[in-house]
């Protein structure tokens, strides 16, 4: 692990050099290995900053962290993006990471600004559903509220603002829509839907399948993966024996669906054999925040263990880009197959997980 923080580092800082302009954020990497850029408006540019804050924890450096806020300001007008249900993962990965590094001053117009974008995001909500709504489904139904799993990884911006100033019912929404989440997505063996849809005038549902995954009744890994962060997060905030109980059973699944590498399947039912790094960064990270969490010794190891194994797999190849010509991290994810889009390729998101699992990894060894 020490050799893939070093070499992340290096990476990182010949990407900030090379791009050059805080207005473009990498998105998924070429077959080449080489980083593709966008605008803010894509989902994925809270990661590029993420990543940067957790370099500059990682490393100690300055200029790290000068990048950050650099990359970090950037995102600051997505607050008022109502077209986006993502607004947890623009601005807790960087508003949020960079909480602890800023003075007083700073600290509250960080703070403002993720309230303004929870703020946002709330109106989202549902009550007949129950849910936040997705801001994109590639089935037009009439009246349809489409909700896709990935919400669940952007409830913790509701949760924080609640609990830093923000009116209490952002909290109660995230908190429902978990629910409604587990109700209506998980299958009795723990598997999961990608998208469920329902009537937005009364709440029933009109339909279930997935958008990314293999097919309807398949379970797609990333987006189970974004399940379980966001049940961990969520007991976090909660305490909530039910939620506990939907995520100790889906991280099972996961668990258990993995092969020899613990590396995940881009679709735990597809006999397309293709990879996704970025679910399992994604599950290696939830554990080791759902290891924190729990009471006992036995099951706090079981989670802390497993998570061991899929970092240990992800910082070496063939996971692991080892070479420092490409700035990329992590090869092998897939963002969405069905549509030949970014597969088997470096995912920015995949790059921002392993970080976060690699600072959580050595503050739970400093804790033991």
């Amino acid at each position: 692990m020490d050799n893939a923080i070093v070499v992340s580092l290096i990476k990182l800082e010949h990407s900030a050099v090379s791009i050059g302009d805080s207005t473009r954020f990498p998105t998924y990497g070429t077959n080449e290995l080489q980083w593709k850029l966008d605008g803010s408006d894509k989902w994925t540019s809270g990661f590029y900053p993420g990543c940067l804050w957790y370099a500059c924890e990682l490393s100690g450096n300055p200029q790290f962290e000068r990048w950050a806020r650099m990359w970090t300001a950037s995102i600051e007008n997505e607050k008022y993006n109502t077209e986006t249900h993502d607004l947890g993962f623009r601005f807790i990965c960087t508003f949020g990471n960079g909480l602890p590094f800023v003075n007083d001053s700073e600290n509250s117009r960080y703070k403002e600004i993720l309230l303004t974008a929870a703020s946002t995001l709330s109106r989202r909500y549902n009550e007949k559903v129950g849910c936040l709504s997705s801001n994109w489904d590639a089935v037009l139904i009439r009246n349809s509220f489409p909700v896709v799993i990935d919400i669940m990884a952007n409830l913790n911006l509701l949760f924080w603002a609640a609990e830093n100033g923000a009116p209490a019912y952002l909290s109660e929404y995230a908190l429902t829509h978990a629910r409604t989440t587990c109700r209506d997505f998980v299958r009795p063996d723990g598997s999961t839907y990608h998208i469920v849809r329902y009537n937005k005038n009364t709440g029933t549902i009109i339909n279930k399948g997935t958008l990314q995954g293999a097919g309807d009744e398949t379970t797609w890994s990333r987006g189970h993966a974004w399940m379980v962060y966001g049940l961990v997060e969520t007991y976090a905030y909660s305490n909530d024996s039910d939620i506990l109980k939907y995520t100790l059973q889906m991280t099972d699944y996961f668990i258990a669906h993995l092969p020899a590498d613990h590396v995940s399947a881009w679709d735990f039912d597809s006999d397309k054999n293709y990879r996704d790094v970025s679910a399992t960064a994604i599950v290696c990270l939830a554990l080791f925040k759902l290891a924190s969490t729990l009471d006992g010794r036995d099951v706090k190891m079981k989670y802390q263990s497993e998570a061991e194994a899929m970092l240990a797999a992800l910082c070496q190849p063939p996971c692991f880009i080892e070479s420092t010509a490409s700035n990329c991290i992590l090869d092998h994810s897939v963002h969405y197959l069905p549509i030949n889009s970014n597969v088997d390729v470096p995912a920015i998101f995949a790059d921002y997980y392993l970080l976060e699992a690699i600072v959580r990894y050595k503050k739970l060894v400093i804790d033991e």
